[in-house]
């Protein structure tokens, strides 16, 4: 796991339809449908829909948009926020606005994770978090720490978060758009972007600086099935370093990654031998194993995300040595599959 010294300070100082999940409230603002042929292909959306309970013990139907924040850390001197809003009601179309939210908590070997929280629902602890939001309606919910750490929360937690976003209709799930704070006061705050279902890939790569002292890269990869695929195995993922001149200059492994789990720690702890001075490539190798991918550049007391990228595995290794393809140009989104309980 990536300990706080590392995360942030080493690197600083240098459903059934609902899945799993928990059904948003259906006494606020309408984020369904009465339509039993709702139809979410448009905007970013699926071709299907889910169903959701009524008070009135009707049938509600949805599209979802699905993805995972693949790091949060709480405690530690640490916060995680994640913010969104309701996107604008068209006229003319059938775009609501209104969306149903659901944040789940899941810890590094992809179990349920409980955490003290606040939320348009007030202070709670749990390992779940859902609301409705209006049209144009934002909200932010705080991941605090252990539950029974208050107020100090001394110790660091982390794991991740997928989030499930109930609409009405295609063209809201496909504006809504979850974020991510990271937040150490007063010198760290740091935005990391949702990993969408679908995007999940074998082979990511990044580039970036390491040396050992002001600056400095980490890496978090989340190990998750294949889109469509039941499941995963615990998956041992390469990483390999490529110099300026584009030669392989270092290899490491990461431990075993549950399914549904997640693993970071410094680039430097991953790859034991030196690392290339300036500018060098990182390809995170996962065989025929899918994952989703987060990388850090810190220099100094900043901290920045890195953009990764789809990529191919390395010539003669025994992966899938084809070229990635990208699910789409835009934003893609999937369903949401079963989460560990």
């Amino acid at each position: 796991m990536i300990k706080s010294c590392h995360f942030f300070g080493l690197i600083a100082l240098a459903a059934v339809a609902l899945h799993g999940q928990t059904q948003p409230p259906t006494t606020g603002a309408q984020y369904w449908s009465t339509d039993p042929n709702l139809d979410c292909s448009g905007g970013q959306s699926q071709p299907f829909n889910y169903t959701i309970s009524l008070p009135s013990g009707g049938t509600g139907y949805v599209c979802e948009a699905t993805g995972n924040f693949i790091w949060l850390a709480a405690g530690g001197g640490y916060v995680t926020s994640i913010r969104v809003a309701g996107p604008a009601s068209q006229t003319g179309v059938s775009a609501s606005g209104a969306i149903g939210v659901d944040y789940s908590f899941y810890d590094l070997s992809g179990n349920n994770l409980s955490l003290d929280t606040t939320s348009p629902n007030g202070a709670a602890s749990g390992n779940d978090v859902n609301f409705v939001l209006s049209a144009n309606q934002p909200a932010e919910v705080d991941l605090l720490g252990a539950p029974g750490g208050a107020p100090s929360y001394t110790a660091q937690i982390t794991g991740s978060v997928y989030v499930v976003l109930y609409c009405a209709d295609a063209i809201t799930c496909g504006t809504a758009l979850p974020q991510l704070i990271y937040s150490a006061p007063p010198t760290i705050s740091l935005s990391v972007p949702i990993s969408w279902d679908g995007n999940q890939w074998t082979q990511w790569s990044t580039e970036g600086v390491d040396d050992g002292g002001a600056h400095k890269m980490s890496l978090v990869i989340f190990n998750i099935p294949a889109p469509n695929a039941p499941s995963t195995v615990a998956t041992i993922y390469t990483v390999r370093v490529y110099d300026s001149t584009g030669a392989q200059v270092g290899i490491g492994t990461t431990p075993a990654i549950a399914e549904y789990g997640t693993y970071g720690d410094l680039l430097s702890n991953i790859v034991k031998s030196q690392l290339p001075s300036g500018i060098f490539k990182v390809l995170i190798d996962g065989g025929s194993n899918y994952s989703q991918v987060l990388a850090l550049q810190a220099n100094v007391r900043a901290v920045a995300t890195l953009q990764v990228a789809y990529d191919n595995a390395p010539s003669g290794s025994s992966s899938v040595a084809k070229a990635a393809l990208r699910p789409s140009v835009k934003r893609s989104r999937a369903p949401s599959r079963a989460r560990p309980k």
